[in-house]
């Protein structure tokens, strides 16, 4: 027998031809960080750093007239929004795949090494690990600018968060602008994870619908300028998602001392957050905006405030968080129906049991001569 040149290399299995689905499936992580360097090196030649600035910089950096109270002005240096927003969007969409690659090789697979688990449990505890990443990161960010901008939150009357809008809506600061853009380039970079992840149509299906809806309503909270209402509802939404992304990756792990109570906990704070989300909305959308209600969209002045766009995004917010209301009902109605079903299987099967013998070989001798007759 003649050895193959090589010893134990000649084992191992051939390399995905280049450019291949399985290539970029397996590279996707470092073919990501190559576009991320090549606008990142934009940046240091004068011919392109006006371009890569574009995908890299926050946009419509100026000064601004801000009206404040009894008629009178100031001038705040901040970002407005706009379609120049786009590029950066894009960015960090590529940039998030990069994070997301990092997470799941030096993170979340050497967790998934230690765990046996199926197929859907293995995608339950993936997705999970994943998103208690980024809504510790974007409950971080969210309190950051609550801090940045105190003014706005101090008081009880300044959190009545329509005060001001649109001139002390539309002009945020970088960390403000920033955080918007993150989270829209998050749920877009959802997208390509699908084909990057080899997900099933149910788990694309399911994945699409969550990330379809946070991009519209940020999005619009974004461009719109309702941002501070905006800020409060997800960072709302993402409490709720952090307990119950905890409470599932403890199930997965073993650990029901934690899973345990932290289901309980999300059960509860979801209740509230529906209901806290519905009741900020219609205090925001239909009391507090309507005192400021504009006849037309201006948008120069960046105020949307009119009587469709206003009652259409509270109707759209109020129709959301009772569909999630209503599935949350069902999901746990269904669970109560199972439970009962199992409890009625144990009864039945304990009082089999206790049949003495005797009377359970009568009974079968009498279903036997009926069966004969």
């Amino acid at each position: 027998m003649v050895k193959p040149q090589g010893g134990s290399k000649a084992s191992k299995k051939p390399q995905p031809p280049i450019l291949s689905h399985e290539f970029i499936i397996q590279n996707h992580g470092d073919i990501m960080s190559c576009v991320v360097m090549v606008f990142i090196v934009g940046l240091m030649f004068p011919l392109t750093h006006s371009l890569s600035s574009l995908f890299i910089a926050p946009q419509y950096n100026g000064t601004y007239t801000v009206a404040v109270e009894q008629g009178q002005e100031r001038e705040v240096h901040g970002y407005l929004s706009g379609i120049l927003d786009l590029p950066a969007i894009f960015f960090y969409s590529v940039c998030w795949i990069v994070v997301h690659a990092v997470v799941q090789e030096y993170g979340l697979d050497k967790i998934s090494k230690k765990t046996h688990l199926s197929k859907v449990s293995t995608f339950k505890f993936g997705e999970s690990f994943h998103q208690m990443f980024f809504t510790v990161y974007s409950i971080a960010h969210a309190f950051y600018i609550v801090s940045e901008r105190l003014e706005d939150f101090s008081e009880v009357k300044s959190f009545s968060v329509w005060l001001g809008y649109p001139t002390e809506h539309r002009v945020m600061s970088a960390a403000y602008k920033l955080y918007f853009i993150f989270q829209i380039s998050y749920w877009i970079h959802q997208f390509p994870e699908f084909y990057l992840q080899k997900l099933k149509r149910d788990e694309i299906r399911q994945k699409s619908v969550q990330a379809i809806l946070h991009i519209a309503f940020i999005s619009i909270a974004y461009f719109f300028n309702f941002t501070r209402v905006g800020l409060a509802l997800i960072t709302l939404e993402y409490i709720t998602q952090l307990i119950f992304h905890i409470a599932r990756f403890a199930h997965f792990v073993g650990r029901k001392g934690l899973s345990d109570p932290a289901f309980k906990l999300f059960n509860g704070s979801f209740v509230l957050v529906r209901l806290g989300s519905i009741i900020i909305a219609v205090m925001t959308f239909w009391y507090g905006l309507r005192q400021a209600e504009s006849p037309f969209v201006d948008i120069s002045a960046g105020n949307f405030n009119t009587a469709v766009i206003r009652l259409n995004v509270l109707l759209a917010v109020v129709l959301l968080q009772l569909f999630l209301l209503y599935s949350f009902v069902v999901f746990h109605m269904g669970r109560f129906r199972e439970s009962n079903a199992k409890k009625e299987k144990k009864k039945s099967a304990a009082a089999a049991a206790a049949v003495p013998k005797k009377e359970k070989k009568r009974q079968d001798s009498e279903s036997d001569s009926k069966k004969k007759n």
